[in-house]
């Protein structure tokens, strides 16, 4: 029988929580209205199978063939010393994500390889408690930022295995170190696992050293660069490594989550607002090469490693807020910049990758950043290793973080995609399946199976761009207006066989971008023109030894037509557009099977062609000794000659007029994801 369906932020509240999947106490206050559920508890299906499968098939399984520095010893085996934090830092995402996808597939093979890149650390840890090479020892005051990413893979393995070792080891480690070891850019990272140990073993010293952190680099003048608190709450864009503001920007919720203070969530809130406003791409990434630039138009680009660190904080701003609006961002995010950066057999993958990227080599590179070089093309390790290691972190995350606990012991279906929950609920064993197709489908199925029936709220999301939306709980419609942008709750009697339907409809909408460019949009996927593509592989002595046979780099050229303007007519877009649905396939991110297009009418531009060119300008980071410190700041006089070949920005006024476009025809856009030669971001032709 149903009892009641009501928005569920007015039930949340700050409380002690009992995780009853493991029945480990957790003392601390949790003031956050979410938290995740052990990753054990999810299994992936469907098409989040088939891509977390392909990633183990691929890169994610088999990093070492991307040689450098994922072919060494770094974390795992016999520790080695190195010269040098930057291997650490790489191999960590990697054993992250390689963790996280062990988990979900319950594969062994991810998940021992994992372990021994954990397990032979841990055991060498001295009577000091410090852990990992001398190297990082002997650096008494720098790179504690690669235990920020390095610790992600110890918490999980920590709330699935409940292996003591690890958690007191963690606490161990940082309570050893001084608060001048945190002091840096990247070093005060570590809050995260610092915050992530008090909130499993109640120590408020280490809630005491995160605090010290967070204001001494905030409120203590020692940060020049605008990643403080005081910098995210201006209204004004600033210029910063991309990976690094989101990184830092995230550390204020996750205190907030433990504090309840205000002061903390306030400059996260207010620093990802200036992404969206000045920095959000077509894609759901802010733009990153590798620097935040404004404005967003047709050229920008983000580096891969972006994807992954904005999903990664974004997810904390949801879990401390409960606002549905910041699901709606990170589906956006890995449904259309996650795929669109990697080949649909996770064997090759972008640094940069952006919305127009119509020719992909060695060359192609149209970024300020490093242009002319091989940061665009596809490739294991392509331009630089960061971005190969981190990844493998981008669905792995997104999986286990599809389900969520709220402070009263309800599950919550935060996002969405096909999977399964496992799991307790006042002392039962629960087992609900999510079936859909979503993004490519507007319908998503939860059934429950319950041991026995049991009294529970169960949460889901209505995304802010749905505006009818309908629910049914074993087919009777439920008499309710479910708003987009909000949770809904249903409290009942759960027996097993129990349905509830989500009808999601979506509909086709145009975005206007700089340059007077637009997209278009079936939310929550974004579209692209769909371009015949012709791969080159390149043999490993033509492009770079850390590629193979089995894991080769490739040049990518068009072999079909794509300077397109659209050719709309004025009264909406319904009787200008075709929705096209093709059979399902459970690798939905190849440009072969996608099973959604668009056709559009547009029109040849041709003048609008790659631009070709023999002499480039180009950026890159350099570092200055400022006030004693080193600061990198970009400098863009260096130069290159050679033959560059580029994708051009979107076409002049006059390029677009009757008298230059040539006659109205037909396009096919496919998924945003599903291309990897892309245009997205369009001209639109003009009339007299």
């Amino acid at each position: 029988m149903l009892l009641i369906v009501l928005s569920w932020v007015s039930l949340l509240s700050a409380c002690h929580i009992s995780d009853k999947a493991d029945d480990r106490e957790i003392s601390p206050p949790y003031f956050g209205k979410l938290r995740p559920v052990p990753v054990d508890q999810i299994t992936p299906l469907g098409w989040l199978k088939q891509y977390l499968i392909n990633q183990r098939d691929g890169l994610t399984g088999h990093l070492e063939e991307a040689g450098y520095p994922f072919n060494t010893a770094g974390w795992g085996g016999k520790v080695t010393d190195s010269s040098s934090w930057w291997p650490y830092e790489q191999t960590g995402y990697w054993i992250d994500g390689m963790l996280t996808a062990g988990y979900l597939l319950k594969d062994s093979f991810l998940l021992n390889k994992a372990r021994h890149r954990i397990y032979p650390v841990l055991e060498k840890v001295q009577k000091d408690h410090f852990i990992g090479p001398h190297y990082l020892r002997k650096k008494k005051n720098k790179y504690r930022w690669v235990y920020a990413v390095y610790f992600r893979a110890l918490m999980n393995e920590y709330i699935v295995t409940a292996n003591e070792e690890i958690l007191q080891k963690i606490r161990d480690f940082h309570l050893s170190q001084s608060l001048d070891h945190y002091l840096e850019i990247r070093d005060q990272l570590n809050i995260e696992n610092i915050l992530w140990a008090y909130q499993h073993t109640g120590d408020t010293a280490l809630y005491v050293l995160a605090a010290r952190i967070y204001d001494k680099m905030n409120y203590g003048g020692l940060l020049d660069r605008p990643v403080t608190a005081s910098s995210f709450l201006e209204h004004e864009p600033v210029y910063e490594h991309g990976v690094t503001y989101n990184e830092v920007a995230k550390l204020g919720a996750i205190l907030y989550i433990y504090s309840g203070d205000k002061k903390y969530l306030k400059p996260s809130l207010a620093a990802y607002r200036k992404i969206d406003e000045f920095y959000k791409m077509v894609d759901g990434v802010n733009v990153s090469s590798e620097h935040l630039r404004i404005p967003p138009h047709a050229l920008q680009t983000h580096e891969t490693c972006d994807i992954a660190d904005y999903t990664w904080s974004v997810g904390y701003l949801l879990m401390s807020t409960g606002e549905a609006m910041y699901a709606d961002k990170i589906e956006r995010a890995i449904f259309n910049a996650a795929p669109g950066a990697v080949t649909s057999d996770f064997r090759a993958l972008q640094y940069l990758s952006g919305p127009n990227q119509v020719v992909l080599d060695s060359t192609s590179n149209h970024n300020k950043f490093f242009k002319g070089n091989s940061a665009m093309m596809f490739a294991p390790n392509a331009f630089t290793e960061c971005c190969p290691g981190n990844v493998n972190r981008i669905m792995p995350n997104f999986v286990s973080r599809l389900w969520m606990r709220n402070n009263h012991q309800g599950i919550v279906a935060a996002m969405f995609g096909p999977s399964e929950w496992n799991g307790q609920i006042n002392g039962v064993e629960v087992r609900i399946t999510e079936t859909t197709q979503y993004p490519f489908s507007e319908s998503i199925s939860f059934e429950f199976h319950p041991k026995e029936p049991v009294d529970f709220s169960f949460t889901f999301r209505i995304p802010g761009w749905c505006d009818k939306a309908s629910v049914t709980v074993n087919g009777e419609p439920l008499d309710e207006h479910f708003q987009g942008g909000r949770f809904f709750t249903v409290k009942r009697m759960f027996k097993t066989g129990d349905r509830i339907m989500l009808q999601l409809p979506q509909k086709v909408t145009l975005s206007h971008w700089p340059g007077q460019g637009v997209a278009v949009e079936r939310e929550p996927l974004v579209y692209s023109l769909k371009i015949e593509e012709d791969w080159h592989v390149l043999e490993p002595a033509e492009s770079d030894p850390r590629s193979s046979k089995s894991f080769p780099a490739y040049h990518l050229y068009a072999k079909s037509k794509w300077n397109y303007a659209l050719a709309l007519e004025e009264g909406g877009l319904n009787h200008q557009v075709e929705v096209i649905h093709r059979d399902w396939h459970d690798n939905p991110w190849s440009i072969n099977t996608t099973p959604l297009l668009i056709r559009i009418p547009a029109k040849k531009v041709p003048n609008w062609q790659v631009v070709q060119q023999d002499t480039v300008f180009y950026a890159m980071n350099v570092p200055q000794q400022e006030n004693g410190k080193t600061v990198w700041r970009e400098k863009s006089d260096f130069q290159k000659r050679g033959a560059f070949s580029f994708t051009p920005p979107l076409p002049e006024k006059s390029d677009l007029s009757v008298n230059n476009v040539g006659d109205t025809e037909m396009i096919t856009l496919v998924p945003y994801g599903s291309a990897k030669l892309r245009i997205t971001i369009f001209p639109v032709a003009l009339y007299p």
